[in-house]
């Protein structure tokens, strides 16, 4: 069982250290939000009763979607926080895992490639819902020429819960595997999307250390 330690913050204090203690509280809601996403997709794998297994997938891909797009914000702050001399002066007291997840996070090849995968997701599929419609119409499009994708279903119900539009999920669904993350047609497509989620998994866990550690040493 994960062990746990809590101290208390004094918001006088905080308030004393001015516009550093506002991108660390950032940095915190970047952590709460993302662990929270992190812990709601693992619960959407796991086997779900009846009537919410037509949803399962798109739960996923919500999911999916949210972790990136915090993660995106959260490597924002990250920029920020370079830039704050008085942050880096608590860098340089955090461990040496620490500085080095700092500093994959502010540049280097998996930092390349999250901003290849994760950039426009955030901007077309989470926080804007394709606002040109440029990416949906052609999913259209997709789906339409192709016998075994042309039809997909919506589902009325007496609650909130219960309606479900499985044709949205699909588009987005192609939006993502094919015009955004440029997965072939021929490729084994659950072994090319476990791939890029083992990719983004890991600069997430990487985000979480860094932040985690270097909050605690701030505070």
């Amino acid at each position: 069982m994960a062990s746990t330690k809590t101290r208390c913050v004094d918001f006088e204090a905080l308030k004393s250290r001015g516009r550093s203690a506002v991108i660390v509280v950032r940095l915190m809601m970047a952590c709460n939000d993302l662990s929270l996403a992190d812990q709601a997709l693992a619960d959407w794998r796991k086997e779900q009763r009846r009537n919410r297994l037509s949803k399962q997938t798109g739960a996923f891909m919500y999911f999916i979607r949210a972790q990136i797009s915090h993660l995106h914000e959260g490597l924002k702050i990250i920029e920020q926080l370079r830039k704050d001399p008085e942050l880096l002066e608590t860098l340089q007291r955090c461990d040496s895992h620490t500085k080095r997840c700092f500093q994959e996070l502010c540049a280097g090849p998996k930092r390349e490639r999250f901003d290849k995968l994760a950039t426009r997701i955030r901007s077309n599929l989470a926080f804007h819902y394709d606002e040109s419609g440029k990416l949906i119409a052609r999913a259209i499009s997709d789906r339409a020429a192709r016998p075994k994708a042309k039809v997909s279903v919506v589902t009325r119900g007496d609650t909130i819960h219960s309606w479900y539009f499985k044709v949205a999920d699909d588009v987005v669904d192609s939006i993502a595997v094919r015009q955004i993350w440029d997965i072939p047609r021929d490729a084994d497509l659950r072994v090319q999307v476990d791939a890029i989620m083992e990719e983004l998994h890991t600069i997430l866990c990487q985000f979480l250390d860094f932040s985690g550690e270097f909050i605690w040493k701030y505070l």
